[in-house]
């Protein structure tokens, strides 16, 4: 089956080694997959070619099959998009901006457009140039979403939203993924590509160094982080010793993060057994604790 984004060896080099190096990825119709990485990492340089607006150094980027750069005319409309950089044009009102959109991609204002603004609680009366980061964010998504286009771009969607908003676009996503849209986005946010996400890229210096699925995220959540302070030094040594993992220490306070298995709770009472302790207390392990732990970004 033809995939809905395919990339092979797609590169774009900048100096000092910034860029995109060697990118192969094929996202299906109908998936959600996710891009994180630190700032510098290749997100936006990546989504910026998927646009046709950067030329790569060397490999493709393709939509269903056609050339992103030499068939961007054909592309662009299959395609909502929202950037890293939100920069709206001289335009008197976020109404004014919005039907400008839909005539320019031959469509009308329908109830689908007024249900996108009731949902992210937009005031369209209000001057562009004056609106709020997180209320530009907002006229941006719906700009996006309005179309019901085949593909979303999404770099750095939520950013300047509330956390009752960044529910609302989590349940959006949620909705559009039901009907078969494909989306790829790029996020800080965890919380919101655990929920959406079939898959998730950890990109590093422009290059993949580790996809998460459903069964990586099933051995994530398999186990638990158990933060546990010895009242010794001895104690502090014999928890680094132990079978469990450590992922974090703190010798001047004798303190050590464990990552103990959910099953394996028979073995870990025994070793606080074996210690004498000051506290302990216990966390699920979270995509937040794998990025920081796994990939050291």
């Amino acid at each position: 089956m033809l995939a809905m984004v395919e990339t092979k060896q797609l590169s774009k080099n900048y100096k000092n080694n910034r860029g995109v190096h060697g990118m192969n990825m094929a996202i299906q119709q109908g998936e959600v997959v996710g891009i994180v990485g630190k700032n510098g990492a290749g997100k936006t340089t990546t989504m910026r070619m998927l646009m046709g607006f950067i030329h790569p150094s060397a490999g493709s980027a393709a939509i269903r099959g056609m050339d992103a750069w030499t068939k961007a005319a054909k592309t662009k409309p299959l395609i909502g998009y929202v950037p890293g950089e939100i920069a709206f044009p001289d335009t008197k009102s976020g109404a004014t901006f919005l039907q400008n959109e839909l005539a320019l991609l031959r469509a009308n204002k329908d109830e689908y457009v007024n249900e996108l603004i009731q949902r992210f609680k937009i005031d369209l009366t209000a001057d562009l140039r004056r609106m709020s980061k997180g209320m530009k964010q907002k006229t941006a998504l719906v700009c996006a979403f309005m179309t019901k286009p085949p593909l979303l771009l999404l770099d750095e969607p939520t950013t300047g939203l509330d956390p009752v908003m960044r529910d609302a676009f989590i349940d959006l996503i949620l909705q559009v993924k039901a009907q078969g849209t494909t989306v790829f986005l790029s996020s800080h946010m965890f919380n919101e590509l655990e929920r959406t996400c079939d898959r998730i890229m950890f990109l590093k210096d422009g290059q993949v160094i580790d996809v998460l699925d459903e069964s990586k995220f099933a051995e994530i959540h398999a186990a638990q982080r158990v933060t546990i302070v010895a009242a010794t030094n001895d104690g502090f040594e014999r928890l680094l010793t132990s079978d469990f993992e450590p992922v974090r220490q703190d010798p001047l306070h004798n303190t050590v993060v464990l990552l103990v298995p959910n099953d394996d709770e028979a073995r870990l009472l025994q070793l606080l057994g074996e210690v004498k302790l000051t506290d302990v207390s216990f966390d699920t392990q979270t995509l937040d604790n794998y990025f920081e732990k796994e990939l050291e970004l």
